[in-house]
């Protein structure tokens, strides 16, 4: 039930039957995107607005509101797309799901586009900002790969530590059964850490994950071409 909620909530902030022309204006004059949410099938938006001390600290605010906007979209977003695929499941592998899906915001976000910006007539600044939703998923499968090159780096980390460990103890003239009571335990430890490496190397596709991204965001009725 909770991920039929969390389901709606997205068609809802994300769903693009209809496409937001952000240069039209209201009665008023504002743009429109600062009375509606603005949506389009190949790029998602974000809003923000500030009034502060002075014009430039005000500009400055809205634009970083803006970006948070648009910050949150994605995040929710990719952790959707990827909730299927990652389908229960839990600890560390999870953990690294929502690493990936955090750095894949990040990149994302250094990308950037500030639309417009609009003052309105009591001072408050208002700026739309965007980022294209075509190369979300390859940006995603960029990521994974990415994890998992850092995650053989910690293998091999771990493995120089450990044998290092042991050629230690294998120099201890005084070899007896404290020694050993050692050594089964950097075993233990070892073969624990090096275990659950592999584990989340063995569940992480970053062809599936980008196949994943690519499959929710055309069902969400985003253009990928």
């Amino acid at each position: 039930m909770k991920h039929i909620a969390v389901v709606l909530l997205i068609v809802l902030l994300f769903s693009c039957a209809t496409e937001t022309d952000i240069t039209k204006k209201n009665e008023d004059g504002s743009p429109v995107w600062t009375t509606e949410v603005p949506q389009s099938s190949k790029y998602i938006y974000g809003v923000g607005s500030a009034k502060l001390s002075n014009p430039q600290n005000s500009r400055t605010a809205s634009d970083a509101n803006a970006r948070a906007d648009l910050s949150r979209k994605l995040q929710v977003m990719m952790n959707d797309a990827v909730s299927t695929y990652s389908n229960d499941t839990e600890g560390s592998v999870l953990d690294a799901y929502e690493q990936i899906t955090v750095q894949t915001v990040s990149i994302s976000i250094r990308g950037i586009k500030t639309e417009q910006s609009w003052t309105a007539p009591d001072g408050r600044v208002w700026t739309i900002v965007s980022v294209r939703v075509k190369d979300l998923d390859e940006t995603y499968e960029f990521e994974a790969n990415q994890y998992l090159n850092k995650l053989e780096k910690d293998k091999l980390v771990l493995q120089e530590k450990y044998l290092s460990l042991i050629a230690e103890l294998a120099a201890d003239e005084a070899q007896d059964e404290g020694t050993a009571a050692v050594k089964a335990a950097v075993d233990e430890y070892y073969n624990r850490e090096a275990g659950a490496i592999e584990n989340i190397q063995a569940s992480i596709s970053p062809e599936a994950l980008g196949d994943a991204v690519a499959s929710a965001l055309v069902a969400l009725g985003y253009e990928l071409e």
